[in-house]
């Protein structure tokens, strides 16, 4: 047990920080290439915080229930748990105007996402729709915000010139992707121990600890966000990311193997993914912020999901 949990904390540290570097990296290489501020919010930073998600789902190609439950689990959790922690570490202000395409986005693509699952297993035709789905959002918002700088505040904010060198940065972005992809082996490979020696499916095991733990890029962004008084950033922090995790991630996920849908996932886990998606998107469609409250409702809803699970173990299957 103890290499167990000694494999899942390094493995969460190693995601943590190599999507660190992996973020400052590109981010530095693109400002001294020229490249937009704009284009590097929408894309690097973006992928970035996804990029836990992805590796994991790479690696994940053995054990397939991992990589929805990863997907759904990080959702849930990036909403539920970063954002209602953020919301309480510093309430934000969070304009509907600004990111109305993304939130949009999001919920439909929860929506989405439970309608592939009816049908099935996700096979490598539904992965390569949810990228071409990926890459027609980025188009589209690009095309949608290039033009609009209120539009284009969120993703530029927090973008700003990095004095290091182009060799050292560049070096910055391979030890973050060598260390993602060590990161998630050791991670997944300890969720995997850690569900034979609990006798809990890998299901659970990913919709829970695979998730929070990589969804720990997005809570540290977020929650140092709102201290900050940086509110459109913490909010589009995790709906960016949570578009990525279900277009890019599942859609890398489906390519490589057929990902299952359990009757659990399709019946519970997927509904908390769309509920807790809705209640954000209202929440910023109608008061345009995240208060104290908004937070605490939010925490509350991710408690009570994860008090469900084990009280009813059908739903772990």
């Amino acid at each position: 047990m103890f290499w167990i949990v000694a494999s899942l904390i390094a493995g969460a540290a190693l995601l943590y920080l190599g999507s660190e570097w992996l973020v400052r990296g590109g981010k530095g290489l693109a400002l001294n290439f020229g490249i937009s501020p704009f284009i590097i919010g929408l894309t690097i930073l973006a992928f970035g915080s996804s990029a836990p998600e992805a590796i994991t789902s790479i690696v994940s190609v053995d054990n397939p229930s991992i990589i929805i439950g990863n997907v759904v689990g990080s959702n849930i959790a990036n909403i539920g748990l970063a954002i209602g922690i953020a919301a309480i570490a510093g309430p934000m202000v969070a304009k509907y105007s600004t990111m109305r395409q993304e939130l949009w986005t999001m919920l439909l693509a929860a929506i989405g996402l439970c309608i592939l699952a009816i049908l099935g297993d996700i096979t490598w035709i539904a992965g390569i729709v949810l990228l071409a789905l990926l890459g027609v959002f980025v188009y589209y918002v690009f095309r949608v915000k290039g033009s609009d700088e209120e539009g284009m505040e969120v993703y530029t904010e927090e973008v700003t010139a990095d004095t290091l060198s182009t060799p050292v940065l560049t070096l910055l972005v391979i030890v973050g992707l060598v260390a993602l992809y060590f990161g998630a082996r050791f991670f997944v490979d300890g969720a995997v121990d850690l569900a034979e020696v609990l006798g809990v499916p890998q299901l659970i095991i990913g919709l829970v600890v695979v998730a929070i733990g990589t969804s720990l890029p997005e809570l540290c962004i977020s929650v140092l966000a709102a201290y900050r008084g940086e509110a459109d950033m913490a909010v589009a922090n995790i709906v960016g990311s949570n578009i990525f995790n279900i277009f890019f991630v599942l859609g890398i996920g489906a390519v490589l193997t057929d990902v299952p849908v359990s009757e659990s996932m399709l019946m519970f886990h997927l509904p908390v993914m769309v509920i807790l998606s809705v209640v954000m998107f209202l929440l910023v469609r109608f008061r345009n912020k995240m208060d104290r409250k908004s937070g605490v409702l939010l925490l509350a809803i991710y408690a009570a999901y994860i008090a469900i699970i084990f009280a009813n173990p059908d739903l772990m299957m």
